[in-house]
């Protein structure tokens, strides 16, 4: 199995509509759509995905594709300012889960973080997210302290000195 992991722009509508198609067919499953992004509502909506996840500039996207086909996506934001990322998705088809797929995304997206000098990196996650918190951990994620700044109570902050 060869997988590659290719920067995606949402603004390009090749690579839109592709991920119009990878992302609806995801989320078909509303508990798979509020682990990954409880801010959305069932059933999925990719404009207001787009929306959330390109509010800034700063953000960036990567898709892992086996043969043609997107089997997960890994966005990330940059705060240059604060010289750290938020990691803001991670999400692999069921079809490949379990193959160490979400660990190689994490790790590209951590070395993106460090060729742009960030500091640290950071994600959310829901506390019921059993496999996310199991996977952070094994990657040396630490839980904050606090997090003043969430706009989800119930989340999880987690970060990662880099670099």
């Amino acid at each position: 199995m060869s997988i590659k992991i290719k920067k995606i722009d949402f603004n390009n509508k090749n690579d839109s509509r592709i991920l119009e198609s990878a992302l609806s067919n995801w989320f078909k499953d509303p508990k798979e759509l509020n682990l990954v992004e409880p801010r959305l509502h069932y059933p999925f909506n990719f404009k207001k995905w787009k929306t959330i996840t390109h509010k800034s500039y700063n953000a960036e996207s990567f898709t892992l594709i086996n043969n043609k086909w997107i089997i997960g996506i890994g966005n990330i934001l940059f705060n240059t300012d604060l010289k750290s990322a938020q990691i803001l998705h991670i999400y692999i088809d069921v079809n490949y889960r379990q193959r160490g797929f979400a660990t190689n995304i994490i790790q590209y997206l951590e070395k993106v973080a460090d060729n742009k000098e960030m500091k640290i990196l950071t994600i959310r996650i829901m506390p019921n997210n059993e496999p996310a918190k199991s996977l952070f951990k094994k990657l040396d994620f630490s839980k904050k302290p606090t997090d003043t700044i969430s706009d989800n109570k119930e989340a999880i902050s987690l970060y990662k000195k880099i670099s």
